[in-house]
């Protein structure tokens, strides 16, 4: 008889190796239809109006648009994600690294969702009601109030963490 852990085994470990796990967890609990079936609906919902659309969407433009979103995404966000999370890692310490990634992230999501009206497309000059305000000043001062509150929570967890140990 081998170790619990080696092939053929069945160990009391869920997650230690067994070569028939990838074959049955396919099948997974029951519950997962639960999630699965709604976004699939979803997907083929979306898929059928994209596709009946006619020129209402333009598909060229669209499909520019989709592939160009992904790889924005997989080939700058992801990889300044993952540098950024590396150098907090190096700099800061462990009790202040929560703070500042969601401090980030929050930055970054309320800059990125703020873009459009930043940018400004489809303002006209004579109409000061479109964009009456100076759009981009008040973003970066929301972003930086959100880091300012990042650093406070961070500098806060530092401390206690030190006190406590």
């Amino acid at each position: 008889m081998g170790h619990p852990g080696d092939a053929g085994m069945s160990p009391s470990d869920p997650y230690a190796s067994d070569p028939a796990r990838p074959a049955t967890s396919a099948r997974g609990p029951w519950w997962r239809w639960l999630f699965l079936l709604p976004g699939l609906v979803a997907v083929g919902y979306g898929g059928y109006g994209l596709l009946t659309a006619g020129e209402r969407v333009p598909l060229p433009a669209w499909a520019t648009w989709f592939v160009g979103s992904a790889l924005l995404h997989d080939l700058v966000i992801a990889p300044l994600w993952i540098a950024l999370g590396w150098l907090a890692a190096k700099v800061l310490p462990r009790p202040a690294r929560p703070a500042a990634v969601v401090g980030v992230a929050v930055a970054g999501v309320l800059s990125l969702i703020a873009l459009p009206y930043v940018l400004g497309p489809g303002a006209r000059p004579g109409n000061d009601s479109f964009l009456p305000h100076d759009i981009g000043r008040n973003v970066l001062l929301i972003d930086l109030a959100v880091l300012l509150a990042a650093a406070v929570w961070g500098t806060v967890a530092t401390v206690r963490a030190r006190r406590a140990g």
